[in-house]
């Protein structure tokens, strides 16, 4: 078993055979997940009965952009209609510019101070476009960003990657500056930014890869959020067969995650898009409906230590 760690939680990757075989129990007081990366499809069955489920390492959020503006909110909730155009009006009545333009360097020296105060404010924040700024400078001419302006300040952006041979763009990295988070700017972006890409010709647009243990790094009320505006969660390697891989975790506690924390395995005996929801809790009332998203197909509940080790073992142990 080798052990490593991932944006602050503890893994211990290990084969099938390890997996099923039990030998990291040794180190069990070590460790927040257990996982078998790419576990064969043979071995799902057993996996599963030991604990250990199959998912997809990332998530990918894809919608259609659809004919028009009109035909993409028509997917949505009255209530997520209504809070799109509430939006709206809080952007313009705090006299804030939305527009479409090109990604450069001065660009990014406005945006990546907001993304990086956006992250420096999460337990697990992974600044990944600040590591990335290298890159999205050499393939600038295949983004474009939406952003939206205070007066010569930049409230919001979202940096978008045109994927032709996907027939996509790819909402990659967002932020908002904190006066405009609880306005919702982020949906006034997100809607903004469909609309180019409609008209550029795109048919797809995606809000982003997260890693799929929603708790951790991605939390679980974006998860919430994402699904609200219209969006599904798919394998990302679904979407682009050069992203994402899967692998069989076993949740240990919630020690260095929040509660609940979920992720999303696959529901049916081999890979595909069918997803089911896997909520881990440490107990009490608990309330799913938040993350019971109509493209799910069933959910379970489990029960685990809300600490790094349970109880009865730290007492056993002494």
């Amino acid at each position: 078993m080798e052990i490593t760690e991932f944006r602050g939680i503890r893994i211990g990757l290990v084969d099938a055979a390890e997996a099923l075989e039990g030998g990291w129990r040794a180190h069990r007081e070590r460790l927040d997940v257990v996982r078998v990366p790419d576990p064969p499809v043979a071995e799902w069955a057993r996996l599963r009965r030991a604990g250990f489920l199959p998912k997809p390492f990332l998530i990918t959020w894809t919608a259609a952009t659809g004919g028009s503006e009109e035909e993409f909110l028509a997917r949505l909730s009255t209530k997520e209609r209504q809070n799109v155009r509430t939006a709206r009006r809080r952007a313009a009545s705090d006299g804030l510019t939305v527009r479409a333009e090109p990604v450069d360097e001065r660009l990014l020296a406005a945006f990546l101070p907001l993304y990086a105060g956006r992250v420096a404010g999460m337990r697990h924040g992974w600044a990944v476009a600040a590591e990335q700024r290298d890159a999205l400078m050499r393939d600038a001419g295949e983004h474009f960003a939406v952003c939206a302006y205070d007066g010569g300040e930049l409230a919001g952006c979202c940096l978008a990657w045109q994927r032709p041979h996907l027939s996509a763009v790819h909402l990659r990295f967002s932020a908002v500056g904190p006066r405009h988070r609880e306005s919702s700017l982020a949906r006034v972006l997100y809607m903004a930014a469909a609309q180019v890409a409609r008209e550029r010709g795109y048919p797809t647009l995606t809000l982003g890869m997260d890693p799929n243990i929603y708790g951790h790094v991605a939390k679980p009320g974006l998860f919430g959020f994402k699904w609200r505006l219209g969006f599904t969660g798919v394998p990302s390697q679904s979407v682009d067969p050069e992203t994402g891989a899967d692998q069989a975790d076993l949740l240990l506690h919630l020690g260095r995650l929040s509660d609940p924390s979920f992720f999303l395995a696959y529901a049916g005996p081999h890979p595909g898009r069918e997803l089911r929801l896997e909520v881990f809790s440490g107990g009490g009332d608990l309330d799913t409906r938040p993350f019971e998203a109509p493209f799910l197909r069933g959910r379970a509940v489990h029960l685990v230590p809300r600490g790094a080790v349970p109880r009865r073992e730290a007492a056993a142990a002494r």
